[in-house]
């Protein structure tokens, strides 16, 4: 932005500014949260809300949802909360209750924050169902249901999964394992409504209803298809108006313009602004999408004042936009992926610019017109090297922030990203088509039509998604500081290439080789290392275990803990956990996560038990006591223990690391410590880690 502004010249006063404007935001958002947590935080209080998004429950009965407040103990609010365990009730209407409103835990605050969830709300009682709430979010709410329903007539699995999905935002029609299948094949970004959507949709301006030849012509081309006597007679009826109106005389133009054009393009500039705020209300208004609707009204902006935003300015322009509505947006991973792949985009397509420039294909200097086979090589081999250059500049600019989150990435994107992306707009296009005429009883043959082809490509889409997944080494993880080697290697090497002028054909075939050798460094040097993940509440801390491709869950419950345990498989790139233990005293299956095989020892018959398993590289052992449960867990020559409830021994069992959670753990005699919050037992010098990376020998605590 400062470039643009100061003539490239004066950059760093601009940098200055935005770094203190930035600081002002966030100083003003927190100040909001602190008066918030103030008034309400740990309060049990009767709210009246509008319930904006609903996701399946873990309980029967009961639903996980996103609350907007509009009174709070009987006073006027305005602030949102997730709650995990309402009772069953739909998007767009309003409810009343007595919740109890808790401050997010430490390590998911910035995350709830980023989505503009103040407080977490725990549901006691008083559940009360107003009807449909009044306002645009609780209406786009419902008009994302009624747009899912009427799409998903005709289509059902995971045909209808993917287009829910992609149209509507609509995730309950898809299963995990879709979803696992599109991340293994570097598509997950499709699923998710982002700012390749917004631009998608936007794209529909329909230019015809502003071009009145262009809406004939189109007309003339669709009575070709009418048989018989009646298609004839439309088609030169058309055929004619079409005349007339390219004979029509041009108006006068005053001032050395056409005020009627000016004013059509800037009606015209006002239709994407609608589709874009009309996409981010159904939506949910989710960081991504905000930053793209954001764009796309800079960009209409500036046809109005007749000053075209650039794009770099327009990116800029809607991350402070953003930042001022919610300073957290910005640790949004959403957001965050949203906003470099636009940055690289638009790199590959400067890069793409830049190439060697083709003749033109209409017309060249003494030859005549080229062959129709030689025409269609040529415009195939750009649009080929425009999309390469996208997709390669698109995935470097995500992948420092996949590693940096600890999230898994393929090294199938660029491949996914060549050969299938093409699919997308057209899928959109039909899909929103079907989506409209299907709730229209009299469209029923074109929605029937159109669901058939939107159909048919989303069964291409998964159909690569499922065969991509099943590739050897479709999931990469990295470790953060090795990741950030490698992608400072590459810049550099790609930075001396632009420098030097080095030919493509020399230097991409070398970056890419030095990428695949990394990759294969990293798994190779990972393949015995072992990774501990505490996730969910400080008081419900469950332990995730991971190496390779196999996943042990120690799972403790608690409000959070479903929902923190499937955040991690998911941006982890994990399946189903090949095992999970239960170390509740009170368990539900309900709310237990899905895995090959669980068990919960507080179903024991017995009061004492021993009981022995192993998974992969784990080797566990438990022992169930009428006052508690003792686990302990080896593998790669470490011992881990942790305990539930109050279990007692005669003398306490050595480990390496405790798994701590506030049980006093007086079973075990420990070298280290590995924790999300400071307990009432805990040496007050000590400094616990929330995670661990443990390899043959060493170990690296994770903050």
């Amino acid at each position: 932005m400062g470039w643009r502004l100061a003539g490239g010249r004066r950059v760093l006063p601009w940098l200055l500014a935005g770094a203190a404007l930035g600081l002002g935001f966030f100083a003003r958002t927190q100040g909001r949260l602190d008066d918030l947590t103030q008034r309400f935080g740990g309060a049990q209080v009767t709210l009246t809300a509008s319930v904006e998004q609903v996701q399946e429950g873990y309980q029967w009965g009961t639903v996980r949802a996103r609350l907007r407040v509009t009174q709070a103990g009987g006073e006027a609010a305005d602030f949102c909360c997730w709650c995990e365990d309402l009772p069953a009730c739909a998007a767009g209407e309003q409810i009343q209750g007595t919740f109890v409103l808790d401050v997010p835990d430490p390590q998911d605050r910035k995350g709830r924050y980023a989505d503009g969830d103040a407080f977490t709300a725990s549901y006691q009682d008083g559940f009360v169902d107003l009807g449909p709430a009044a306002g645009f979010r609780p209406w786009t709410a419902r008009l994302q249901q009624a747009l899912s329903q009427a799409l998903c007539r005709d289509l059902e699995g995971d045909e209808a999964g993917a287009l829910a999905a992609m149209v509507a935002g609509d995730s309950s029609f898809i299963t995990k394992d879709l979803k696992e299948a599109y991340r293994a094949a570097g598509l997950a970004h499709v699923l998710v409504v982002s700012g390749m959507h917004v631009t998608i949709l936007c794209g529909l301006g329909l230019p015809g209803l502003w071009n009145p030849a262009a809406l004939l012509a189109a007309a003339q081309k669709l009575a070709l298809l009418i048989p018989g006597a009646a298609g004839a007679w439309l088609y030169r009826r058309l055929g004619v108006h079409l005349v007339r109106l390219q004979m029509r005389r041009a108006r006068a133009i005053k001032g050395c313009f056409d005020p009627r054009k000016v004013w059509a393009q800037r009606l015209r500039a006002l239709w994407p602004v609608g589709l874009a705020v009309l996409l981010a209300g159904i939506t949910g208004c989710t960081p991504s999408v905000l930053r793209a609707a954001a764009a796309v009204i800079i960009g209409a902006a500036g046809v109005w004042l007749h000053a075209p935003a650039d794009a770099l300015t327009s990116l800029a322009w809607a991350g402070l936009g953003m930042s001022a509505l919610n300073s957290y947006a910005v640790w949004d991973v959403g957001f965050q992926l949203s906003f470099a792949a636009v940055a690289g985009t638009l790199a590959g397509v400067e890069i793409a610019r830049r190439g060697p420039q083709h003749q033109d294909n209409a017309r060249r200097p003494g030859q005549g017109r080229a062959p129709w086979f030689q025409r269609l090589k040529e415009n195939i081999g750009r649009q080929l090297r425009t999309t390469a250059c996208i997709s390669v500049c698109a995935t470097a600019a995500t992948f420092p922030i996949l590693v940096g989150w600890g999230m898994s990435t393929s090294p199938y994107a660029l491949v996914s990203g060549v050969a299938i992306l093409w699919v997308v707009q057209p899928l959109m296009t039909l899909g929103i088509l079907a989506a409209l005429a299907g709730m229209v009883p009299a469209l029923d043959p074109v929605y029937h039509l159109l669901a058939a082809g939107a159909g048919a490509l989303a069964r291409l889409l998964n159909g690569w998604a499922r065969m991509a997944a099943g590739w050897p080494g479709s999931r990469f993880r990295f470790d953060t500081s090795y990741a950030a080697v490698v992608c400072l290697a590459l810049m550099g090497l790609c930075w001396l290439a632009w420098r030097g002028k080095v030919r493509p054909r020399y230097w991409v075939p070398a970056a890419a080789i030095t990428a695949a050798l990394a990759m294969g460094a990293a798994s190779w040097l990972g393949r015995d290392v072992i990774q501990v993940s505490l996730v969910g509440g400080s008081q419900n801390p469950s332990a995730i275990l991971s190496q390779g491709d196999t996943v042990v869950v120690l799972y403790r419950g608690g409000t959070s803990g479903p929902e923190a345990v499937e955040q991690w498989l998911e941006s982890h790139g994990a399946g189903q956990p090949q095992l999970v233990i239960d170390l509740r005293s009170q368990p539900s299956a309900y709310d237990q996560p899905a895995a090959g095989r669980v068990i919960t020892p507080a179903w024991f018959q017995r009061d004492y038990y021993h009981y022995e398993i192993s998974c992969g590289p784990f080797d566990t052992e438990l022992l169930k006591t009428p006052d508690g449960i003792i686990l302990v867990v080896e593998a790669g020559g470490w011992r881990l223990g942790t305990v539930s409830g109050s279990p007692e021994l005669a003398a306490p069992v050595a480990v390496d690391w405790l798994l701590a959670s506030p049980a006093d753990p007086q079973p075990f005699r420990w070298q280290g410590a590995a924790a999300l919050g400071r307990y009432g037992w805990m040496d007050p010098d000590a400094d616990p880690a929330a995670g661990l990376l443990l390899g043959q020998e060493k170990y690296r605590m994770l903050q």
